[in-house]
C-alpha cells in the first residue's frame, strides 16, 4: 500500500499531474478571492474604475485596476505596524513567562530609546524590507554612537520582532538577516574605561572598612559583607537568614535569590525573585572569619527577621546600599564607586591572592574564569606601588 504522499509523487512523475498548472490554479483562486465583491467599471475611453473604501480609483487597464483591488485587500488584512508587532511580541513573551517583568521593562526602554518616534515605528510590518531595516540599524548605530553591547540590545528586540512576525507579516529571516550583516572594527563606539575607578585601590579598602565598621548600621554592615564575599547587590538584598549555615566550623551563604525591579503602569515595583541572575549564580559562598563575624553582628540586630538585612520589619532594598556607598565615598573623599565595583574588587583580590580558578568561579557565581578575568580583574595597586614593582622587576 502506498501512502497519499507516495501516490501524489507517482502522479507528478508520470505526468498525470502538472505542478505548473496547479500552481497557476491556486494563484488564480487566491486572486479571485481578493477580487470577489468588487465591481469594475469601464467608460467609453477604455478606462477602468473600482471603488476602494471611500475613493473611486481609475486605471488604464483591467489588469492594473485588479492589482489595485488586490493591494487594497491585502493592506486591509492584519497588517500591524512595527509598534504593534513589538507590543504583541512583548506581551506574548511575558504571557509565556519567557522573560521576567524586569527584562520586559528593559526591552521597553531600549525600544523607546531607539525606535519610538522614528518613521520606522509607524511602518506596516509587511512593508519592511531587508534594505530598509539594515539602513535603519546602521543609522541608529552611527547617530547614537552605539557600543557593541548597546547594539546587542537593539539587535535583541529587532530579532525578536522578526521571529514573532515570520510567516505572519514578513518573510525576512532573523538569522540570515543578521548573519549577512557585516561590521568593521570602526562601526561601534569604544567605551573608554578608567581602570583606576573600576576597583577600590589597596589603600582605599582599609579606609572604607573602617568607615563602615565605625558606623555599624545594618546598611553599613551589608556593604562590609559585600567586600568580604563579592555578592551582587541584588543578591545581598535578598539573602534570608535561613540561607546561612555552618558546616564543619565554616560559614556559608546559599545565594539563590535576587532582587528585581521593573516598571508597570508608570510605577516601579520591587520584589525578590526566587532564582538568581543565572544558573551559575546559584552557589554556596564561603565566609571568611571576618565575614562570619559581620553576619553574626547583623543577625544580632534582628534575630527574628526573615531577611538578613531588615529594619523595622522591612527588607532593605538595593538603593539603600547604593546610597550608603555614595555617602561613604564622598565622606572619604575618594571617587564614587558603585556596589558592582566592590564585586570587581573582590574578584581582583581573589585572583591576585592566587586562589584556585575553580574556587574563584564558584565564589563569584560565574560560568567560567574567562568572565572573571576579562570583566572583573583590574589592578588595584596605586601608581606608587605599580612604579615600585616595575622598578624592582627591571633591576633583576
Amino acid at each position: 500500500m502506498y501512502t497519499s504522499q507516495e501516490y501524489l509523487q507517482a502522479a507528478i512523475e508520470s505526468g498525470m499531474i502538472d505542478l505548473t498548472t496547479i500552481r497557476k490554479q491556486i494563484e488564480m483562486a487566491e486572486r479571485n478571492k481578493y477580487l470577489e465583491g468588487h465591481k469594475i467599471y469601464s467608460d467609453k475611453n477604455g478606462k477602468f474604475y473600482a471603488k476602494l473604501g471611500d475613493k473611486m480609483v481609475k486605471r488604464t487597464t483591467k489588469e492594473a485596476i485588479e492589482e489595485e483591488i488586490i493591494k487594497h485587500e491585502k493592506d486591509g488584512a492584519d497588517n500591524p505596524s512595527v509598534k504593534e508587532v513589538f507590543n504583541r511580541f512583548m506581551d506574548q513573551k511575558l504571557r509565556y513567562k519567557d522573560i521576567s517583568e524586569s527584562t520586559y521593562d528593559r526591552y521597553k526602554k531600549d525600544y523607546n530609546r531607539y525606535i519610538k518616534g522614528k518613521p520606522i515605528e509607524d511602518m506596516k510590518f509587511r512593508s519592511l524590507t531587508e534594505e530598509y531595516l539594515e539602513d535603519f540599524i546602521r543609522c541608529t548605530i552611527a547617530d547614537n554612537d552605539l557600543t557593541a553591547k548597546a547594539f546587542s540590545n537593539l539587535k535583541t528586540i529587532i530579532r525578536g520582532m522578526l521571529l514573532y512576525a515570520k510567516g505572519k507579516f514578513t518573510q525576512i529571516s532573523a538569522e540570515s538577516f543578521f548573519g549577512d550583516m557585516q561590521f568593521s572594527k570602526n562601526t561601534f563606539a569604544r567605551k573608554v574605561i578608567n581602570k583606576e575607578k573600576e576597583v577600590y585601590l589597596e589603600d582605599e579598602i582599609p579606609m572604607a572598612m573602617e568607615y563602615l565598621d565605625k558606623r555599624g548600621g545594618t546598611n553599613h554592615l551589608g556593604i562590609l559583607l559585600a567586600f568580604q564575599t563579592g555578592v551582587r547587590v541584588g543578591e545581598l538584598a535578598a539573602i534570608e537568614q535561613e540561607d546561612i549555615f555552618v558546616e564543619d566550623g565554616a560559614m556559608f551563604i546559599h545565594i539563590h535569590r535576587t532582587e528585581t525591579k521593573y516598571k508597570k503602569d508608570g510605577v516601579y515595583i520591587t520584589k525578590v525573585k526566587e532564582y538568581p541572575k543565572s544558573s551559575a549564580g546559584d552557589r554556596y559562598v564561603f565566609c571568611t572569619e571576618q565575614a562570619a563575624e559581620i553576619v553574626n553582628k547583623i543577625i544580632a540586630k534582628n534575630p527574628n527577621g526573615r531577611y538578613l538585612f531588615e529594619e523595622n520589619g522591612k527588607r532593605l532594598h538595593e538603593y539603600v546600599f547604593a546610597n550608603t556607598i555614595n555617602w561613604m565615598c564622598k565622606s572619604l573623599n575618594i571617587p564614587v564607586r558603585s556596589m558592582h565595583k566592590i564585586r570587581k574588587t573582590y574578584g581582583t583580590t581573589l585572583i591576585d591572592g592566587g586562589v584556585d580558578e575553580s574556587i574563584i568561579v564558584e565564589q563569584m557565581g560565574h560560568s567560567d574564569i574567562h568572565c572573571t578575568k576579562q570583566y572583573y580583574y583590574f589592578s588595584n595597586k596605586n601608581r606608587e606601588k605599580k612604579c615600585e614593582q616595575i622598578e624592582r622587576a627591571m633591576k633583576k
